[in-house]
């Protein structure tokens, strides 16, 4: 079962963005932005989640890649990980096998984090 939230009214995710900014707040906390308004590849999935959670050049930009840094992130050492994802419906309708791929990928992230006592969230909000 997927970890993932799903928001899509306005109000919620003014909710859930005042939610995130006390969490970021909270010493040992890293909040990663990501704006899913121009990712309707994997390409641009891969590209901005890079930019977005400050991944180190070495990035290889593929899949293998990504799962690798989602689950390595010593260059932001924190006790706590929210990634919040803007307007992912673009890229889930785009390339829906692509898109379930970067969610299995962040649920595999989750689990392994988890498993080490870090917590780690990945949030979705549509439209």
């Amino acid at each position: 079962m997927s970890e993932f939230l799903n928001i899509s009214s306005i109000d919620v995710k003014q909710g859930i963005r005042e939610a995130v900014e006390q969490i970021a707040a909270e010493p040992g906390t890293k909040v990663f932005y990501l704006d899913g308004k121009k990712i309707n590849s994997k390409e641009t999935f891969l590209s901005k989640a890079a930019e977005a959670m400050q991944f180190p050049t070495y990035f290889g930009a593929n899949w293998d890649a990504f799962d690798e840094c989602i689950t390595y992130l010593t260059w932001c050492p924190a006790q706590r990980y929210v990634i919040l994802y803007y307007h992912a419906d673009i890229f889930a309708q785009a390339e829906p096998t692509q898109y379930q791929i970067a969610v299995d990928i962040l649920n595999s992230a989750k689990e392994y984090w988890e498993a080490n006592k870090i917590y780690f969230k990945f949030l979705v909000i549509n439209k």
